[in-house]
């Protein structure tokens, strides 16, 4: 009897363990945009979350409906230690003074000497476009960062969606959530576009939705995805 208390009393305590990245789904608007997420961004189970963790598909697939006009990418280079990006299509004039101008907000030096890289996706279902500065610069052991993803409308009206303040963290170990563009999507089946990100923190990868309507933003979601 006293290991059947022990076993109850553990998995009480494992339930009450919240999870701020994979908070409960309860609601039919939750579990419909779960489906969604599951079907076309969700790969094999993997990790040490819950039973329907997955491992996240190719982060480059995006809805047919999506137009790239800027993106970049990075890689590891294992000979110097270092990730090296490369920027893909060029943001313009405006939309680049905008972006820079919010990473100068989150404190920026203006001659840092890392580079920034942008990224601009729009969808024909919307009537904003989706834009992404990220800066970063190896010093040592550190990496110093520094992001903003935000959506932004026809008149140059800014809503930020996500931002990492400058800051420096381990290269290895990182104390850091950053934030990659997956898709835009309708992923509720109500004909509204959805931003969906990545978000990355140490050893724990997960997916977010938000509601883009009116000129603000909600997050609507957040889960799935894994973590070690």
């Amino acid at each position: 009897m006293l290991m059947s208390l022990i076993v109850v009393d553990v998995r009480l305590g494992a339930q009450s363990e919240k999870d701020p990245h994979r908070p409960a789904c309860t609601d039919a608007s939750c579990r419909k945009i779960k489906a969604f997420l599951k079907k076309h961004y969700c790969g094999e189970p993997t990790g040490n979350g819950p039973d329907d963790s997955c491992d996240l598909r190719d982060r480059a697939k995006r809805s047919v409906n999506v137009k790239v006009n800027a993106d970049y990418n990075c890689e590891w280079n294992a000979s110097k230690d270092a990730a090296e990006c490369t920027q893909h299509g060029q943001v313009t004039p405006e939309l680049r003074g905008i972006l820079v101008r919010e990473l100068r907000q989150l404190g920026l030096p203006a001659k840092a000497p890392g580079e920034a890289y942008f990224a601009v996706w729009e969808s024909a279902r919307a009537d904003w476009s989706l834009a992404q500065a990220y800066y970063s610069h190896r010093v040592g052991s550190d990496i110093e960062l520094c992001e903003v993803i935000a959506v932004i409308d026809q008149s140059a009206h800014v809503v930020v969606l996500r931002k990492v303040p400058f800051q420096k963290t381990d290269v290895d170990v990182s104390g850091v959530t950053d934030w990659t563009p997956l898709d835009l999507a309708d992923t509720r089946g109500d004909g509204q576009v959805d931003v969906v990100l990545v978000g990355d923190a140490y050893e724990d990868h997960w997916l977010e939705v938000i509601s883009v309507r009116n000129g603000t933003a909600k997050t609507i979601f957040s889960g799935l995805g894994y973590y070690l």
